[in-house]
């Protein structure tokens, strides 16, 4: 008893030890609620009955009802806003899946699968809009520029969207380790947090940044270029990993072979985090 007791302490210590090391913080833009009136449900009627086609109104509609404190209904604008092709609007149900509905922004990876894969979702429009609209932020709606300028979307929408990718992968290998489960999309997964990293790479320098434009541009591809080469290795690690997982003889936590990987993982996971942390916050 003694024995089997130390090993699952070891096992936990390991756990616990992995969740550590992979958790680092997303920051992202969130919609600014001192730069909004309060609008009652008759002038907010009114105001989208004027234009119901503009996406702008529904957005701003959305956010004036989300900063009173009624997330779902103002969310509810938002989504039609998206629907419309509005960038802004995308990205904020991203945030608003991720945060699992709860409206609280900070938490930036949701814990409930359909809400994990709503968020992806969103962030993948927004960047498809971005990608898709020539000389961006402009030559999208009105209100692009401003808000691209002041909260530098575009650089947040690609750092959500291959953060995601890595969370859903750690998550996978800490699931795997704790229940001896089997997933079968770890190298999907990194192939899509690989690709993220890349289109963040390709994107341009933007004079909407203002002053504060080689500073954004440099760390942005510190940053990018870091989880590519964390997905770069951990791809090659994975395929390991799957191989030897086949051939364990005992738990997951326990076989050798398997720690062993996980523990360049751990490595090449604190490396990107150390990278990403040593040039200024956007």
């Amino acid at each position: 008893m003694k024995l089997a007791g130390s090993g699952m302490l070891k096992r936990c210590l390991f756990i616990t030890f992995l969740l550590l090391v992979f958790s680092f913080p997303v920051d992202g833009f969130a919609i600014d609620c001192t730069r909004l009136t309060s609008l009652s449900a008759e002038r907010i009627a009114s105001y989208i009955a004027q234009d119901p086609n503009d996406p702008i109104r529904h957005y701003m509609a959305g956010s004036s009802i989300y900063c009173e404190g009624n997330v779902e209904e103002g969310m509810g604008y938002i989504e039609r806003a998206s629907d419309m092709g509005h960038i802004a609007a995308s990205y904020a149900l991203g945030l608003y899946f991720g945060s699992d509905k709860t409206g609280d922004f900070d938490k930036q990876v949701a814990e409930i699968q359909e809400n994990y894969d709503a968020a992806i979702f969103y962030y993948e429009r927004a960047a498809r809009e971005i990608e898709s609209a020539p000389n961006y932020p402009h030559n999208t709606y009105r209100d692009i520029p401003d808000i691209e300028g002041k909260s530098y979307m575009s650089i947040f929408v690609y750092f959500a969207l291959s953060y995601s990718y890595y969370n859903g992968y750690i998550r996978a290998i800490r699931d795997m380790i704790k229940n001896d489960t089997t997933y079968t999309d770890t190298i999907l997964v990194l192939t899509k947090m690989q690709n993220a990293a890349e289109r963040c790479l390709n994107r341009p320098s933007l004079s909407v940044w203002g002053a504060r434009q080689g500073e954004i541009a440099h760390s942005k591809q510190v940053i990018c270029q870091a989880r590519k080469d964390f997905a770069d290795t951990a791809l090659n690690l994975e395929l390991q990993r799957v191989e030897v997982a086949g051939q364990c003889s005992v738990s997951l936590g326990e076989c050798g072979e398997h720690k062993d990987i996980v523990s360049r993982l751990v490595q090449a996971s604190k490396e990107m985090g150390n990278r990403i942390r040593s040039v200024p916050k956007i």
